[in-house]
């Protein structure tokens, strides 16, 4: 119950200070998602021949094998 007691404090603290920043107009939000609407139409219409896990899949290879020299400096480092 203490503990309960001294997150509900923490919360309260954290909500108020996160209250005291300016909120972001709309208008902004609704041209990045006019920007980014022909991006999901492609995601969507590559979903209808290809899964998604594949994609994500070949993305994270693609990924590691882009970044293979830093990875196994990391792993040389350890």
């Amino acid at each position: 119950m203490i503990i309960q007691a001294l997150l509900d404090l923490i919360k309260a603290f954290i909500l108020f200070v996160i209250g005291l920043f300016p909120t972001l107009p709309e208008a902004q939000f609704d041209s990045l998602f006019a920007h980014l609407a022909p991006v999901a139409d492609v995601i969507n219409t590559a979903d209808m021949f290809i899964d998604i896990s594949v994609c994500v899949a070949c993305v994270g290879i693609i990924f590691l094998v882009y970044n293979a020299r830093a990875i196994w400096s990391l792993i040389m480092w350890v």
